[in-house]
């Protein structure tokens, strides 16, 4: 309370721009670190719990350059600055990805990616089914069409990025308050000018919402409904009997709707299915307590992907689970996310609905906003297809948005690796 309290108090007397961050995972501080390189004001990052505890700490961490998203080549150049600033390792390791083609439709598309990709001079390599296995030894190849090698793409570890993030962050003077719940926002005239906090009132100029799963609700608020909502999302950690080393290739079978790596010799099977199971509660939230939590494990829903995982991958079937996680992402009607400024209201910004990348975009997301809140005239990337009003009056449809986000979990998971 009195830390809040003297921030109130040097807002009247610095009279310094004001621009507060709400939510402490990946998104939210690496647009802290995006706005304190810009040197726009004063930076305050509150996050209701600690940080990444809402969805970034059990994401699986994978970063896969495919052919259309350069954002990634960003996040690449990202992740090396703001490791070398905060003097800090961020988990990254380079793996490569193979992509799995059960059908010639999909590897006539891995092949247009692999042309893209010698045409940028990324290592690739088209494989034969049976050279696939050199690759990943527990692969059987018998139902493939082929497969597609991809260098570029690794994984980090989720929390170590956060943190690295928050350490570069308040190296450039960002505020960080963890264990402060955001109540409310006020707006005065059509402007924000107050947050609502646990430790007690605080002016600001602007504020971006990076609150994930909550950002709906705190929002609604004020009347408005962002078009989001959480899904149920499933992977489980399995322990075969031949161990996999730390170089294995990641993997993705776009035709089972899986993916997959190593994960300390073991290996973590994914999936995003088909009819998604969004969340019960109002506004597609769980409660403001569910922090480093899960869900209950639901293999009637899982069940058929991992299968699906078990004919790649039959060691896998008989392999102990070491660890089942049903963590909810939260997701848009379109698959992309909700980045920039929100309704009428002056200084209101978001950067919500990942759509289970929040590591992947959050290069993209520090750049969009950091441009959106300092009106750059040339902004890095297109602001338009991640417009959060896109959507217009539908956002205000609760069953149209659930109902969308239940079918783009798979569609448009599917949709980024056809041609």
């Amino acid at each position: 309370m009195r830390e809040m309290a003297m921030l109130h108090q040097d807002k009247r007397y610095t009279m310094a721009r004001r621009i507060a961050v709400i939510g402490g995972g990946v998104i939210g501080t690496s647009v802290a670190w995006h706005l304190a390189c810009r040197e726009v004001g004063d930076i305050v990052l509150i996050e209701r719990d600690r940080l990444g505890s809402g969805t970034t700490w059990h994401s699986a961490g994978n970063v896969t350059w495919i052919p259309g998203n350069d954002s990634i080549l960003t996040l690449y150049d990202t992740m090396e600055q703001v490791a070398r600033e905060a003097d800090q390792d961020i988990g990254w390791l380079w793996t490569g990805r193979l992509f799995l083609a059960r059908t010639d439709a999909t590897l006539e598309s891995f092949r247009a990616m692999a042309s893209a990709a010698d045409a940028r001079r990324i290592d690739n390599t088209m494989l034969e089914p049976a050279d696939a296995v050199a690759h990943h030894p527990l692969l059987d190849p018998s139902g493939l069409a082929g497969a597609w090698l991809n260098s570029k793409s690794g994984r980090v570890n989720p929390a170590d990025l956060t943190s690295t993030y928050a350490r570069a962050a308040r190296r450039r003077g960002v505020t960080l308050h963890e264990g402060c719940n955001v109540t409310g926002l006020e707006v005065r005239g059509s402007k924000i000018t107050r947050l609502v906090t646990t430790d007690g009132p605080l002016d600001v100029d602007a504020v971006v919402v990076c609150c994930g799963l909550w950002s709906r609700r705190l929002l609604s608020g004020l009347g408005l409904l962002l078009p989001q909502w959480g899904c149920e999302h499933f992977y489980m950690i399995a322990r075969p009997e031949q161990r996999l080393e730390r170089t294995t290739p990641s993997f993705v079978s776009p035709d089972d709707l899986i993916y997959g790596r190593e994960e300390v010799g073991d290996m973590l099977l994914g999936s995003f299915d088909e009819g998604a199971l969004p969340l019960q509660g109002a506004h597609g939230a769980p409660p403001d307590d569910f922090s480093f939590s899960l869900l209950n494990e639901n293999w009637d829903k899982f069940g058929p992907y991992a299968q699906r995982g078990f004919n790649l991958f039959p060691a896998l079937e008989q392999a102990p689970v070491r660890r089942f996680v049903n963590g909810p992402e939260t997701f848009t009607s379109d698959g992309e996310p909700l980045l920039g400024a929100y309704g009428s209201i002056d200084g209101l910004f978001i950067a919500s609905g990942m759509n289970s990348a929040g590591v992947t975009f959050s290069a993209l997301a520090g750049h969009v906003l950091a441009d959106a809140v300092t009106e750059t005239p040339s902004p890095r990337f297109d602001p338009a297809p991640y417009r959060p009003d896109r959507f217009a009056d539908r956002a205000c449809n609760e069953e149209w948005i659930r109902e969308s986000v239940s079918q783009v979990v798979s569609g448009h998971y599917k949709e980024r690796f056809e041609a």
